[in-house]
């Protein structure tokens, strides 16, 4: 008995609506993130095309990575970041005090988190690298390099009659690499593998990797790691993720933690008890509305999917805005750009599709968004400006707005809530 045969057999009530089905299946594509409807025939048109390189185009998402273009033997040398060794008996309790996190019986891992001034800004962003083993109480912090100096006197001045001592480590090389090879040694002592101080899988969504290592070892473990990338090969790679890192990015006594998605980072934990800059934090948790937050962006010009072309690129701290007005409300602030994406603090409920409260957003779908600013030589530059929000990203917004009862902003939430200073 044939196919056609058996389809024949089947009550035409039934038949019309295994038609329609199919059809409705073979018609068209959804993305759940942004609801871009695309054709099927299109979707497959070319070879190795997918629905998932289908999403990034449509997202603007598209530029190379280490991840994805590269053999797994390859690694990134973090030249820009430093490292603060932490060891001594009190040395726990003592960061336990000044992180929001929570690092105590939390295994090898890295953490990342933010230490917080007393008023609950970001004082620096950090990695905490917690002892391998009980018998070895060092702990080492891993920051911006210009931030060193910042972390190691703030600890200095908290430090009291604690009983621990504080190195800042010359130079050490930090590996940045998606081979797992090195993952877990640091679980069966600092000895697993010799050379290696520190290490352990990212906890941020989509990165790779990193590794504390002794200098004397560095050659070594290059080796086993394979062929060295450039340094912006890891930046371009935590930007498309939505990860803004360091001074340059995350204003130190500036940006607040939440803002900067620490939270949704897992860098905060709120149920622990006592800590500097919980206050803020709290509140703002409990009862408070964040209407900002740090979004990856793809930059485009008019004709072209991205500014690779350009020799200029928007500096760091330009406004954002819409393109139907000349003048008005900025919409957020650049904080870092490449050649085709960067990453922006943007106002949610304007230039996104999250709607923070019972009341209604200003979001237009249609509505363009654009970065200005002024060259060398005085004339006025712009470019176009796409926000993307992430499936992390919008998971954990969501997260926290069913935690909340939704309830009508207040005036004042929104006039104090300005980017233009």
């Amino acid at each position: 008995m044939t196919a056609h045969t058996l389809y024949q057999m089947v009550p035409p009530t039934i038949r019309s609506i295994i038609s329609r089905s199919h059809q409705q299946a073979a018609f068209s594509f959804v993305c759940p993130s942004c609801q871009l409807r695309t054709p099927a025939a299109s979707r497959f048109s070319r070879a190795n095309s997918s629905p998932r390189a289908t999403l990034q185009k449509h997202h603007g998402l598209r530029s190379r990575n280490f991840s994805t273009t590269t053999r797994r033997s390859a690694y990134v040398n973090l030249t820009n970041r430093g490292v603060v060794r932490v060891a001594g008996p009190d040395a726990a309790h003592f960061l336990d005090g000044l992180l929001p996190a929570k690092i105590l019986g939390v295994g090898p891992e890295p953490i990342y988190t933010a230490f917080l001034t007393a008023h609950g800004r970001i004082l620096v962003d950090a990695f905490i690298y917690p002892p391998a083993s009980t018998e070895a109480p060092e702990w080492f912090i891993e920051v911006d390099a210009e931030s060193v100096d910042i972390l190691t006197k703030h600890l200095k001045k908290h430090k009291l009659r604690s009983k621990f001592a504080i190195e800042r480590l010359k130079e050490p090389p930090i590996f940045v690499s998606h081979d797992t090879a090195l993952d877990g040694s640091q679980a069966s002592g600092p000895s697993a593998i010799e050379g290696l101080r520190a290490g352990g899988k990212d906890p941020r969504p989509g990165m790779a990797s990193r590794y504390v290592v002794s200098e004397s070892w560095a050659a070594e473990l290059r080796q086993k790691l394979g062929d060295e990338l450039p340094l912006d090969a890891y930046t371009n790679e935590r930007m498309r993720n939505g990860l803004a890192e360091g001074q340059s990015e995350l204003s130190s006594e500036a940006s607040l933690p939440q803002e900067s998605n620490i939270d949704l980072l897992g860098g905060i934990d709120f149920h622990k008890g006592c800590y500097l800059g919980q206050e803020l934090t709290i509140r703002t948790h409990h009862t408070g509305v964040v209407r900002k937050r740090v979004l990856p962006v793809q930059l485009y010009d008019k004709d072209s999917e991205s500014i690779e072309h350009r020799s200029e690129l928007p500096p760091p701290g330009s406004n954002l805005s819409k393109v139907s007005t000349r003048k008005g409300r900025s919409t957020g602030k650049l904080l870092a750009s490449g050649q085709s994406v960067g990453l922006a603090l943007c106002r949610l409920e304007m230039m996104t599709d999250i709607q923070l409260t019972a009341d209604a957003t200003n979001f237009d779908p249609k509505e363009e968004y654009k970065v200005t600013w002024q060259n060398d030589q005085g004339q006025d530059q712009s470019v176009f400006v796409k926000p993307v929000v992430l499936d992390w990203l919008r998971n954990g917004i969501e997260a926290n707005l069913r935690r909340k009862e939704r309830k009508p902003a207040k005036k004042q939430d929104v006039d104090e809530d300005e980017l233009d200073d």
